[in-house]
């Protein structure tokens, strides 16, 4: 937390920030929270804070501290008048909260989903990177990276691919083509050497869920992942089978949370699909046969 909020663009309030907090940070995060309310107390203009992966911060305590975590900030909110929070996360804050009680301490949050690039912007970056490494733009090429990433551009999902081919130019001394966007995305991205790229999608579902929920969410994507989409009665069963019970509830929770962290969508009423083309070919090859 401290690293982050250190960055706040308002001299004052870093230098305090340092001052009162940095020779603490050994100490649990109420001692820390005493010293916050001091600090944003003072304050006279506006002020944003940003708080990164909020989320997996909560999910790492323990659930007493979690909530009261949780109750200590809302306060927080309710009497900084000068403050805006920004709170961030790769993962839906719903769930954790749920499961330590703290849905009601955060219902005056607006949630702001943030999907992928536009496609005029995600070529644009695209030919900003070829310019950058001096090799020679086209909209074919431009066209077969978006083709390998699938829409939604998603921005770190592109800058995966353009490193790789960086990798492979430097390596073999080639030219980018579209020849060879294709051979990087099915050998250096999907093979055993780009496996890192997108194995915490499957190790935060051990995380983040329940040992059923997880058992069942895997079972889920596998069979989505080796369908272009797949009915939400075979979905359900498929639930059934590997979550122990045919509790609708809990069907509906879980496919809301693989939906929050952005695993699944359903574009089309009553069919579930990958949100992402390149999540969807990298679940297929090495975990479709999980159920």
């Amino acid at each position: 937390m401290q690293e982050n909020i250190d960055e706040i663009e308002t001299p004052a309030f870093r230098a305090k920030l340092r001052s009162h907090l940095r020779a603490e940070l050994a100490d649990d995060w109420y001692e820390k929270a005493k010293k916050i309310d001091e600090i944003i107390g003072e304050i006279t203009g506006p002020v944003c804070v940003i708080l990164d992966e909020f989320p997996v911060a909560i999910q790492n305590m323990e659930d007493d501290d979690a909530r009261k975590f949780l109750h200590w900030f809302r306060r927080l909110r309710q009497v900084s008048p000068r403050v805006r929070f920004i709170v961030g996360g790769s993962v839906s804050i719903d769930h954790v909260v749920y499961n330590v009680g703290g849905i009601a301490v955060i219902n005056d949050f607006r949630r702001v989903n943030i999907g992928g690039f536009e496609e005029d912007v995600a070529l644009s970056v695209i030919e900003h990177v070829f310019r950058g490494e001096g090799w020679e733009y086209s909209p074919e090429i431009g066209r077969a990276v978006l083709d390998s990433v699938g829409d939604p551009y998603i921005p770190y999902f592109i800058m995966i691919l353009l490193s790789g081919l960086k990798e492979e130019v430097d390596i073999s001394g080639g030219v980018p083509s579209p020849a060879l966007v294709e051979r990087v995305y099915n050998r250096r991205i999907l093979g055993s050497e780009g496996r890192h790229y997108f194995e915490h999608y499957s190790r935060r579902l051990r995380i983040l869920y329940s040992e059923q929920e997880a058992k069942a969410a895997r079972a889920i994507l596998g069979k989505v992942s080796v369908a272009e989409s797949l009915p939400m009665s075979i979905a359900y069963d498929i639930f059934r089978r590997n979550y122990g019970s045919g509790d609708e509830d809990a069907f509906r929770g879980l496919l809301a949370q693989l939906n929050h962290d952005f695993y699944v969508t359903s574009e089309i009423p009553g069919e579930l699909k990958f949100y992402s083309k390149m999540l969807r070919d990298w679940w297929r090859i090495y975990y479709a046969s999980v159920e």
